[in-house]
C-alpha cells in the first residue's frame, strides 16, 4: 500500500465526492458490506483505495471485499488479475475472483461481457451477504452515455444515463456507482498523490467502437469548452432521473384511469381517450399494462411501441394486432385497445 494513502486519503477532492456520492446519492449506511469491483484500471482502482481510506473511518465501519472478474479478452489479463490480488493483499482486503470467456458466446461481445460480469459479482455478493456492488463508473462515463443515447434519439428515461444505484437480478445487493459525480482525471490525479500505479486497457483506443471514439476525439473538445462539463452531465441525468420519475407516476395515475383490467390476463382501453395522450404518457400506459400481462419491460423499447402509437392515432380505425414479448398481443380496433395473453 501506499505510504501516502493515510498522509492524503480523506484529504483528498475525489475521496470528499466519492463519499458524497455513497452517502447521499447511493444511500451506503454506517457498518453495509461492499463488494468492490475491481478489474485494475485507472478507476476502478481508484476506487479500491479510496474505498479503503473511507471504510475505518467514523460513522462508517464500511466492511469492504474486492472481486476480479478475467475476461480473458486481453494478453495482459492474467497479469491485471496478479495486480488486482496484490493491491487487495497490501490493503488487507478479501478477494474474490473467476473466469469468463464472453468471445466463446454468441452476441454482442460487450453486452454479453457485461451481463455475465454482473450475474458472476451477484453471485459473489449473495455468497458473502454483501449490501452493495460498487464499479468505478464516472461522469465521463455518464457523459459519454448521454451522448450515444441523444444520437439514438432516446427517451428522458434513456437521456437519464447510467442509474446510481439498481437490482442486478434477483440479487439482495445493489449495484452502486458511488464515483458518478468525479470524472477520470481526478481519480488519476487521487492515484498519483498516493504514488499508486495501475494497468492500461489497451481496448479503449479502439476507435471502432463508438464509445472509444467519443471518449478520444469528442469528450476532449468539449471540456476544452468546459472543463466540468462530465461532471454537468452527471448532474443533468439526475435532473432526467427525477423527471423520469414525476413521468412514471403520472403513467401509473393515468393507467389506473384508463385502463379497465378484465382479469390478470386481459385489459381494455377507450380508443379515443387513448389518443388524447401525448406519445410519452400514452406509450408509458401501453409499456405499463403490457408489463402487467406478462411481457417483458426490457423489450419494449421505442421501435416496437412507437407503431402502436401510429395505429392508435390513424384517422382510418383501421384493426391492426401487435405481438410482443412473453405472448402478449395488443389489438387496436375502431373503438379500443385490447390487450390479451396467448393461452388464456
Amino acid at each position: 500500500m501506499s505510504n501516502d494513502l493515510g498522509i492524503i486519503g480523506h484529504k483528498h477532492a475525489f475521496v470528499k465526492i466519492l463519499t458524497t456520492g455513497l452517502r447521499d446519492r447511493c444511500g451506503v449506511a454506517e457498518g453495509d458490506r461492499l463488494l468492490l469491483a475491481v478489474s485494475g484500471g485507472a478507476d476502478s482502482t481508484a476506487l479500491l483505495y479510496a474505498m479503503a481510506t473511507i471504510a475505518p473511518l467514523p460513522n462508517w465501519s464500511l466492511d469492504l471485499h474486492v472481486a476480479h472478474v478475467n475476461h480473458h479478452l486481453r494478453d495482459t489479463a492474467d497479469e491485471d488479475e496478479d495486480f488486482v490480488a496484490e493491491c487487495t493483499a497490501a490493503l488487507d482486503l478479501p478477494f474474490y475472483r473467476t473466469d469468463i470467456y464472453p468471445d466463446q458466446e454468441d452476441g454482442n461481445l460487450e453486452d454479453v461481457a457485461r451481463d455475465w460480469r454482473y450475474s458472476e459479482l451477484a453471485s459473489f455478493a449473495d455468497g458473502l451477504d454483501a449490501d452493495y456492488i460498487a464499479t468505478g463508473h464516472h461522469a465521463d462515463d455518464q457523459l459519454e452515455t448521454m451522448l450515444m443515447r441523444l444520437m439514438r434519439g432516446s427517451s428522458v428515461s434513456g437521456m437519464s444515463g447510467i442509474a446510481p444505484k439498481r437490482r442486478i437480478g434477483v440479487s439482495r445487493a445493489r449495484l452502486i456507482r458511488p464515483m458518478l459525480w468525479t470524472d477520470h482525471f481526478l481519480a488519476i490525479g487521487f492515484l498519483r498523490a498516493i504514488k499508486q500505479p495501475w494497468r492500461e486497457d489497451e481496448t479503449n483506443q479502439n476507435d471502432s467502437r463508438w464509445r472509444a471514439r467519443l471518449r478520444k476525439d469528442v469528450l476532449p473538445v468539449l471540456r476544452e469548452l468546459r472543463e466540468d462539463a462530465a461532471v454537468k452531465a452527471a448532474e443533468s441525468a439526475d435532473r432526467m432521473r427525477d423527471a423520469t420519475n414525476v413521468i412514471e407516476q403520472i403513467v401509473r395515475n393515468t393507467e389506473l384511469q384508463l385502463v379497465q383490467k378484465m382479469s390478470a390476463h386481459e385489459a381494455v382501453m377507450q380508443r379515443y381517450a387513448a389518443a388524447q395522450l401525448l406519445d410519452t404518457l400514452l406509450g408509458g400506459v401501453i409499456r405499463l399494462t403490457s408489463v402487467s400481462m406478462g411481457a417483458s419491460a426490457d423489450a419494449l423499447s421505442t421501435r416496437v411501441i412507437h407503431p402502436i402509437l401510429v395505429a392508435i392515432r390513424a384517422q382510418s380505425g383501421e384493426r391492426r394486432s401487435f405481438d410482443l414479448n412473453g405472448g402478449v398481443r395488443i389489438i387496436v380496433t375502431p373503438d379500443h385497445v385490447r390487450w390479451t395473453r396467448a393461452g388464456h
